[in-house]
């Protein structure tokens, strides 16, 4: 054979690779103007899982499973002492200062059960952190329909009120359908009240109703009343923590969820970077009721667990005011002394 002749072959098979190549590209570029962003889609539901740690692994979370120490390498550790005082003075403090109009506080150690709280039984507008039994309710429909987390539900518009805040990892998109696991993620990391419409509109009736029952949480979902207090609200993370109503998996699902919240101004940062926190936040415009609700105040209000290595600890705070980062801030300053004084006290 020619040298003549080997070039020519040569150079057929290079424009035949090349040509394969750009059929391929085209093919991805044609799939990509048809259905938009969609084409990272399964990328971002396998990353959200990952960052969730849905997908299995390690349990970190639930009570059983949670890294949590005897200070000092002793097997007990003593009562908390009382500090409620402290807090109230911190509390009386920014009320005085007129930061907030109403504080509510709420506190339990998890290792021991002591608790308190400063005015705890405030209702608060729970219409957001209704988001939280939703995720129980749908988890515990995945107990017993594994297949339920890989469901795909088309997403709708996001429903989110007057004032709200989303915070969004990126915009989803309209009419695509997702797994059933990524919106439980975004509704609960992100806030997202359109993740929240569309599981809520494909949740079975009354099962909602039900987790409430199961759970001995005296609250209708369906009712037109929607205050909560702190100590109802307990009950759910009382659950998840102990592992008491979903299954471990399912329990550490949810808590991881949770562990992954966008809102970084109020519980989280009130303690040490390294320190693990589950938490869910809300806010909502409220009539004041001290006005005769002519008067329109933010109410700002969070719940969580924060992952003390010797002693976690549930924690809940609500305040009500006009100015979103005083109230951000009187969240922060009273889980930053929570924190302070449970570790001195568990050294």
């Amino acid at each position: 054979m020619s040298h003549s002749t080997k070039n020519k072959i040569r150079t057929i098979v290079l424009n035949r690779s090349q040509l394969l190549i750009l059929l391929a590209l085209a093919f991805c570029f044609g799939v990509y103007a048809d259905r938009g962003l969609t084409l990272f889609g399964p990328v971002q539901d396998a990353a959200i899982e990952q960052d969730a740690g849905g997908g299995g692994g390690e349990l970190r979370f639930i009570r059983s499973a949670a890294r949590i120490k005897d200070a000092g390498g002793s097997r007990g550790l003593k009562e908390l002492k009382p500090f409620r005082y402290k807090v109230k003075n911190l509390v009386d403090r920014k009320l005085k200062a007129g930061g907030a109009s109403v504080i509510s506080v709420y506190f339990r150690d998890l290792r021991d059960g002591h608790r308190f709280g400063i005015r705890e039984q405030e209702k608060f507008s729970a219409d957001t952190l209704l988001k939280l039994p939703l995720m129980i309710a749908y988890l515990k429909w995945a107990d017993a329909s594994p297949l339920l987390m890989n469901r795909k539900i088309v997403y709708a518009n996001n429903h989110s009120g007057p004032g709200a805040r989303v915070w969004q990892q990126g915009p989803f998109e309209e009419g695509r359908s997702y797994k059933v696991s990524t919106l439980l993620y975004r509704m609960i990391a992100y806030n997202d009240n359109g993740a929240a419409a569309v599981l809520t509109a494909n949740l079975p009736p009354g099962y909602l109703q039900k987790i409430f029952k199961d759970i001995y949480v005296n609250y209708d979902p369906a009712g037109k009343d929607d205050a909560m207090s702190f100590n109802a609200y307990a009950s759910f993370y009382r659950v998840l923590f102990n592992a008491s109503y979903l299954s471990r998996e399912m329990s550490e699902r949810a808590l991881r969820y949770l562990s992954k919240t966008a809102f970084k101004d109020g519980i989280v940062s009130g303690v040490p970077s390294d320190i693990d926190v589950v938490a869910k936040y809300g806010e909502r415009m409220v009539l004041d009721p001290g006005n005769d609700g002519a008067q329109e105040l933010m109410q700002l209000h969070e719940f969580g667990i924060v992952y003390h290595p010797a002693r976690p600890y549930m924690i809940g705070v609500m305040v009500r005011g006009n100015d979103a980062g005083e109230l951000a801030k009187t969240l922060r300053d009273i889980s930053a002394l929570v924190y302070v004084e449970v570790d001195r006290q568990s050294r």
